[in-house]
Order: C-alpha cells, then sequence, then structure tokens
C-alpha cells in the first residue's frame, strides 16, 4: 500500500463514528414518528397522596401538591444560560442545566429504542394485559427503567405499517388503508434484572404479529422533582434575604454559598476533654473528631463536609454520626440519604445493628420492586398491599431515623411531611385552637440531614432532602435550634451519573469544597504539605473553626496500592493502616518484590464489535483469565476473591465468556463493568484498560467512556484492590493521559513491569510524575527489612541509637500523641485553657487542634469500610 492510500485509510479510520447506532431500517424509524392514536394503559399502583395528607391534616390545614402524571405535562424550556452560578441565577443557572440534561437523556433513550422486537403474553400472571419485553443490558442498569415508567410500543402488522402511503412487511409494500396506527402507553408493572426482562401493561391490545417497536423516553415527573426544587431553593432564598432584617435566617443561602462569616471564630486551643461514648469503639482519631464536632454545633451555620477517600471508613463515621445524634436527644429526627438505592441500604444494614425496625425506616418509592431489597432491609421497610409506601402518619412520626434516597425524598414533599408543612400544620391547629394566644414557635421534626455518597448526586436532586429538612423562612434562629447538613464523600471518585457533560457533573459537595470557607482553610488536606496534616497550634489562632474533616487512614489496600491515588489526588495525605494484606506477596509473578502490584503490557489491537456493540481486546482476555488462573493455581485466592473489570461493556461481555468456558470453570470469578465497582473491594483486581489504538480516544471522551483523561475512573479503578493488583494496557497509549504516566513511571521505579521491558517506554515529563510520601516510606522499610536479616540486626540498633530516624519516624511519634490527646492523656491546649470570648460567632473550641497520623500503630483497626 502507497504512502498516501495509507494516510487515506488512517484518515478514514479517524473520521469513522465507532460508536455509531447499529442500522435500523429507515422506515422503522419512520412508523415511531408517523400519526398515530394513544392508546394509555392502567398505571402501576401507587401512593394516594391526597388520601395519605387528609389522614392527619383533614381537609383544613394542608392538601397534597397536584403533581403531573409521568408524561401528561410538557416539561419547561428555559432560555440559555451562560452565566455564573450566583445565589441571584441560581434557578437560572440550573434550570438551563436541566433543559441541557433533558435533551441528552433523550438521545440516551434512544440510543436503546427496539425494533421489531417480540412481545410475549405474560402467562401465569394473574394481572390482566401483562406482557414481558426482554431488554439486552437490563442487568447493568445500563437503562434508567423503573416501576411507573412508560414505554411507547407500536405493534407491527399489515394495518399498523403505513408510512409515506405504502407499508411494508415482510419486504414486501401494502397499499395503505385510512386508519391511523395505534400507539400504546405501556406501563412497566415489573422488573427483572436477572433475566433482562419488564413486564409492561399494554391495555386493549389486539395481538397480530406480535412484533412491537419499543421507544423508550425520558419520563418527565422526575424532571419536574429538579425544577420544583430549584425553583422552591430560590424562592427561599429570596424570600430569607426579604426577611433577613427581621430575623436573620439565612439557613439556605449558607448551606448552598456558605461564606467565612457564617463560620465560627475560634481564640484559643482546646483542652482534653472526656472521651466520647462510642457506638463503633473501632472509629479512628479522625472519625472520632468529626463526631464530637457535628455534636458540640459550634462550627457555624454551614454545611459539615467529610471527605473521605477509598477506604477510609465514611459510611462508618455517617454511622456513628447519626447514633450519636440520636442518643443525644430524644426529640432528634434524622433524615439519612444516599444518592442510589444500594447505598441507602448499606446505611440501614449497618444501622441494624443498633436500631430496630421500630426506630429506623427504610423509606421507598413504589417504582422500586421487591427482588432488588435485601433480605436485611425488608423490615424496616413499609409495604402497602403490594408496593413499597409511606406508614401510618403517627407510625412515621415516631421513627427516629428516615433513610431514603435523595430522589425518593420527594415523597416527603409530596406527603407534605416536610418540616415547613409540619411546622406551618402545628401552628396552624394552634391558632384555631387558642385564637387569643400570641404565635407559637414549634420544634422543628428534622434535627438533622446526613448525605452519604454526597459526590456521586447532582445538586438538583440533593436540593430536595435539603429542602424537606429546611426551616421556615420566617422562623427565629434565635428561638428554635436549626437543622444541621452534614455531608460525606469523595470528590475524585465518580461523581453523578449524567447524559450530559456540563453543570451537573459538578455535585454540590464538590462546589462547596471548593468555596474559600473550605479550600482555604490553613488544615484543608489541600494545604498541607509533605503529606504530613499538620497539628494546629497557638501561632495560627484566631482561626475559623474547620467546619469540615478530612479522613487520611486507608483500610482497605496494601500501601503500594494506594501510593500512586494518595499522590495524584489526596495530596499524598493517606495513612495505609490495613492489616493482613500481604498475603499476595508470595505470587510467583511479583518476582519476590514487596509490591503487590504489577502493570502488563498488551499491544495486541482492540477491536469493535459489528453495528456499534463496542470495544474488545481477546490478546487483553487471555492475559487477564491467565494471570487469575496462575494465582488460583498457586492457591493465593479463591475466585470470588477475583475482581477483573473493564471500562468497556464489550470486554466485559468477551471476559465473561472465556471464564465461563466449561473447560475453565471460572464463572464465580467476579467480572464487570468499572462503574459497577465504586464502593466495593476485591482482595485481587485485575484491570483491563482495553484501547490499544489512540485514534479513538477523542470518541471514548466523548462518550464518557475508557480510563484515559477520565481521572475518576482512574482513581476508583486502582483503589478497589485490597492485597493485589494488576494492570493490563499499552503503554504507548496510556501514558497519553499524566495518572497513568505517573502509575507507570511507580512500577518501571520499582520493578512491577511484565511485558518487552520498560527501557521501551520514556517517562513524559509531567509535574505529576514524582516519588510518593509513601513511596519513599515502603521502599525506606524495605531496605531495613533487607538490612536487618542482612547484617544481624545492625539497623534496628542504628535506629534504637536514633541514627536512622526519619520523617516517618518523626510521623509515627505524632500519630502516638495524637491519639493519646484523643484519650485525654496530654493536654491539647498550651496554657491548659479554653476560654470562650462570648460572642455569637466565636467559640474556645478546635476541631483539628492534633490532627496527625500513623501508617499502622496510631489507631486500632477500624474493620469493614465502605
Amino acid at each position: 500500500m502507497s504512502g498516501k492510500n495509507r494516510v487515506n485509510t488512517k484518515a478514514k479510520e479517524a473520521s469513522l463514528d465507532v460508536y455509531a447506532a447499529p442500522y435500523v431500517p429507515i422506515v422503522l424509524k419512520q412508523i415511531n414518528e408517523a400519526p398515530a392514536q394513544i392508546v394509555p394503559c392502567t398505571p402501576s399502583p401507587w401512593i394516594d397522596y391526597t388520601r395519605y395528607v387528609q389522614s392527619f391534616s383533614g381537609n383544613i390545614f394542608l392538601s397534597a401538591p397536584a403533581y403531573p402524571d409521568a408524561l401528561s405535562a410538557e416539561l419547561p424550556f428555559p432560555k440559555p444560560f451562560d452565566g455564573k452560578l450566583e445565589i441571584s441565577t441560581y434557578m437560572d443557572y440550573f434550570s438551563a442545566a436541566i433543559t441541557t440534561e433533558v435533551h441528552a437523556l433523550q438521545k440516551e433513550c434512544e440510543e436503546y429504542n427496539m425494533y421489531q422486537v417480540p412481545l410475549a403474553a405474560a402467562h401465569g400472571d394473574p394481572r390482566q394485559s401483562m406482557y414481558w419485553l426482554n431488554i439486552p443490558g437490563l442487568r447493568e442498569a445500563s437503562l434508567r427503567i423503573e416501576i411507573g415508567d412508560i414505554v411507547q410500543v407500536r405493534q407491527l402488522g399489515f394495518e399498523h405499517m403505513r408510512h409515506a402511503g405504502a407499508l411494508v412487511t415482510a419486504g414486501y409494500p401494502v397499499p395503505p388503508n385510512n386508519q391511523f396506527q395505534q400507539q400504546h402507553n405501556a406501563v412497566v408493572w415489573g422488573i427483572d434484572r436477572v433475566r433482562e426482562m419488564v413486564t409492561l401493561r399494554i391495555d386493549y391490545l389486539v395481538p397480530i404479529s406480535l412484533l412491537f417497536n419499543a421507544r423508550f423516553v425520558v419520563q418527565s415527573h422526575r424532571i419536574h422533582a429538579w425544577h420544583r426544587a430549584v425553583a422552591r431553593t430560590q424562592r427561599a432564598m429570596t424570600e430569607a434575604n426579604q426577611q433577613s432584617l427581621k430575623n436573620d435566617n439565612e439557613w439556605m443561602r449558607s448551606m448552598l454559598f456558605p461564606d467565612t462569616k457564617d463560620g465560627v471564630l475560634q481564640r484559643s486551643l482546646n483542652k482534653a476533654r472526656d472521651q466520647l461514648s462510642l457506638f463503633d469503639t473501632l472509629l479512628n482519631y479522625e472519625q472520632v473528631r468529626a463526631t464530637e464536632t457535628i455534636l458540640k454545633g459550634q462550627y457555624g451555620r454551614v454545611p459539615y463536609l467529610i471527605s473521605g477517600p477509598p477506604g477510609t471508613g465514611k459510611t462508618k463515621t455517617v454511622v456513628e454520626i447519626a447514633s450519636q445524634l440520636v442518643s443525644e436527644n430524644e426529640s432528634s429526627r434524622l433524615l439519612l440519604c444516599a444518592p442510589s438505592d444500594s447505598a441507602a441500604d448499606t446505611l440501614v444494614q449497618r444501622l441494624s445493628q443498633h436500631y430496630s425496625p421500630k426506630e429506623v425506616l427504610r423509606l421507598n418509592s413504589p417504582a422500586r420492586s421487591f427482588p432488588e431489597v435485601p433480605n436485611s432491609v425488608l423490615p424496616f421497610c413499609h409495604v402497602d398491599d403490594t408496593i413499597f409506601s409511606l406508614p401510618p402518619f403517627p407510625t412515621l412520626m415516631r421513627k427516629r431515623i428516615v433513610v431514603t434516597t435523595c430522589r425518593d425524598a420527594e415523597m416527603l414533599h409530596q406527603a407534605r411531611l416536610s418540616n415547613q408543612n409540619l411546622y406551618s400544620l402545628e401552628r396552624s391547629i394552634y391558632n384555631v385552637l387558642h385564637p387569643e394566644d400570641t404565635q407559637i414557635e414549634p420544634r422543628l421534626h428534622f434535627t438533622a440531614l446526613i448525605i452519604d455518597e454526597a459526590a456521586q448526586a447532582i445538586e438538583p436532586e440533593v436540593l430536595i432532602p435539603i429542602l424537606v429538612v429546611a426551616p421556615p423562612a420566617d422562623l427565629c434562629p434565635s428561638e428554635t435550634n436549626l437543622p444541621a447538613v452534614i455531608m460525606v464523600g469523595d470528590q475524585h471518585q465518580l461523581g453523578p451519573r449524567t447524559a450530559s457533560k456540563g453543570q451537573l457533573q459538578r455535585s454540590l459537595f464538590e462546589r462547596l469544597l471548593n468555596r474559600p470557607l473550605y479550600k482555604d482553610h490553613p488544615l484543608a488536606r489541600s494545604s498541607q504539605s509533605g503529606g504530613i496534616v499538620q497539628r494546629l497550634s497557638k501561632a495560627m489562632l484566631p482561626i475559623i473553626r474547620p467546619p469540615f474533616t478530612d479522613l487520611i487512614r486507608n483500610y482497605r489496600s496494601h500501601p503500594a496500592i494506594i501510593a500512586t491515588p494518595s499522590s495524584l489526588f489526596y495530596n499524598d495525605t493517606l495513612e495505609p493502616t490495613a492489616s493482613h494484606v500481604d498475603s499476595l506477596l508470595s505470587w510467583t509473578g511479583f518476582e519476590g518484590r514487596q509490591m503487590p502490584v504489577m502493570f502488563a503490557e498488551n499491544r495486541t489491537p482492540d477491536e469493535i464489535e459489528r453495528d456499534g456493540g463496542g470495544w474488545y481486546n481477546l490478546g487483553e482476555v487471555t492475559l487477564a483469565i491467565d494471570f487469575a488462573k496462575s494465582f488460583l493455581s498457586e492457591g493465593l485466592v479463591k475466585q470470588r476473591e477475583i475482581c477483573i473489570m473493564s471500562p468497556f461493556a464489550a470486554q466485559v461481555r468477551a471476559l465473561r465468556l472465556r471464564a465461563r468456558r466449561p473447560d475453565l470453570k471460572l464463572s464465580a470469578i467476579n467480572i464487570g463493568p468499572l462503574e459497577a465497582f465504586q464502593g466495593l473491594e476485591s482482595k485481587l483486581v485485575i484491570l483491563c484498560t482495553t484501547r490499544t489504538r489512540d485514534r479513538f480516544i477523542d470518541q471514548d471522551l466523548a462518550k464518557g467512556l475508557g480510563v484515559i483523561h477520565e481521572a475518576r475512573r482512574f482513581n476508583v479503578a486502582l483503589t478497589r484492590a485490597k492485597e493485589g493488583l494488576i494492570v493490563i494496557g499499552h503503554p504507548g497509549i496510556l501514558c497519553q493521559d499524566e495518572n497513568w504516566a505517573s502509575f507507570m513511571a511507580f512500577c518501571r521505579r520499582n520493578g512491577a513491569w511484565s511485558g518487552t521491558g520498560p527501557e521501551d517506554w520514556h517517562t513524559p515529563h509531567s509535574r505529576k510524575i514524582k516519588m510518593s510520601r509513601l513511596e519513599k516510606q515502603i521502599q525506606f522499610r524495605n531496605k531495613v527489612s533487607e538490612d536487618s536479616n542482612g547484617d544481624d540486626g545492625l539497623a534496628k540498633r542504628m535506629r534504637r541509637l536514633g541514627l536512622m530516624k526519619s520523617e516517618e519516624d518523626e510521623h509515627w511519634e505524632a500519630g502516638i500523641a495524637a491519639e493519646e490527646a484523643l484519650a485525654g492523656e496530654v493536654d491539647a491546649a498550651d496554657d491548659g485553657t479554653a476560654e470562650e470570648d462570648g460572642t455569637a460567632t466565636e467559640s474556645g473550641t478546635s476541631d483539628q487542634d492534633c490532627v496527625a497520623a500513623d501508617d499502622s500503630a496510631t489507631s486500632p483497626e477500624s474493620g469493614e469500610v465502605a
């Protein structure tokens, strides 16, 4: 082939849209757009909110809001907005962002449209008009669908396939008739993700061919909830601004736009205090300090943010904080939220160790199917006939903790159970009963909101639970305790799942952390140097009390596994505290290195499935399976302790097909897409990067796929492993990403490279490529271990004499001091006093007066983390 032809071929390949949808005959697409008679179908069972509200407020005081059905109302389409996010532009900013998301969601739905697919009558289902539709990929939750959703269905038959004056059936044109075809707005009544099957209610269907076009559309009721939340928020901030001269209630503004003026000024150090009686006695220093600070509530009227890198025990901290808040005051009522059902279920499972179903409610939407709920969580749910529902009003009021998703918190709004609704109800009833009395100030029902995994939720969705606990604008803060808002998450792991790229990809959690109150604080993670978290000293005073805690102790992984992520994303502050993480070091592939990490070269060309099915790499499949077999043959792991992940769905399918072969019998190995493993961990992780050709990277980025130039995916992928990590990839492709170049440089420096040899790879110039504190620490300890074994303990004797004292030793000693301070054995204050200045915005205690950490000895093992 001539040079010119090669250039033309490469140009064609570069311009090829490898993610183009499979070809569908245009006549089948046009059927979906042709005029049709709309046939509504019976909705799935749902909560009667009007009846529920009347059950406790009658017809006088409250009424259920009138919300549109799934597709009954047109979505608002506000004008584009390119301005900055400010208090005055809040609604304009997010309304435009939501509109962009809706357009992207509709395009995403169209990718899942199905043509000429069969529907099977649901034999054995006692309900009428039920049909089964098989949806490939439903198991991976790639299609956003749930009970109650509408699927537009058109039957393909002789009289139903009219288009442009002719019908097409079996390849032959059929004369048209004058009858419009029908579009059934089928309703999802059941979902079976294991069988990849949905049950549709299709009324008045006359079966002809039982071949259908199924069209998925954006469910407008979900979008309306976002718009309502944004509008309510703008209204709340506007009303507060109008009322501010009267009662100084700027709660909503300070939750979304906190300033340094909202903080609490600290003028003196804190003396040692009595140790808190913990529900979980294995919590570490930072977790306990966060709990104590929140209990005291002296950090200002701002959100308290807990930043927790992988494996640092975020969910354990949430459960401890919730338990302490409930036990502190009999009137405390908490709302606990998470972005996903699985994360909310995890909270309930942890809380069940301390509380019974009488005290905790797991609030589920009727849209959730029963098989998705773990058996251990079901006793905490309320079921009304065949659906999840709200418990009776008196029962719900007695619950100490309500756990739900951010989105399903909308149920509390529809049932008029927000703080504002209940406050108004109590005042109205009292005024009717005692018209001669002055106005009362009722106690707010929900006293705190805790959001776990807050970095994974879009801001409009987080507004929903915030508005549930928000106080009325006319409430006087001096007479009523305002609710606390605590958010826990990690902005460096996977963020919100969105169809569009833009404003909604930044969570409220991340946005708040970038505000000066948090970002510029001297004790913030980003302000530390050398990876050592400094302690508060007298020289720093006066200082704003930090309304945040940075968790630093990793209880999951071997130090070598987290060394690179700690340096790249957490300012080198992570402290490895996991025990029993050396069991895989004896694997022959690690060649005696004391680092269970390896980069394995793969230069096999990647391939794409026909009709845009996705990328796969058979050479990589072989390598991954061979690595797994090697660990198994040496008896180091069990199949269920191995995780093989890839960012490409086609590669996941190829890996599963190979592992499930009868001659291999590796069906128990956990194989899945990268996103499915956030929050999970595995003893051995084999990461398949798959991509070995760089000309399609731009298209990967446009579709949000792959792990190149995807920092959050990179971080999640590397931090799932506990005891062993193998990354398979093409060094020449991966090194285009600075993060990957940093990881490969780490492997090269430490001889953890398998393939033709790292000498063929030249480390690119990047400020990110450096030796981290943890890597230096690992190398130092390995050297000490070698010297100790080789010279009869000379290094040990030198250490005792102080001749080998290092930064790591000083850090270890600082960690011991921190733990002693926590136990009350030393006084953290230089002068032993804790003076109060007596002003409304000042305090004399410290949240992070001696934050320091050790890699192994400063705290007991925290146990299981999420």
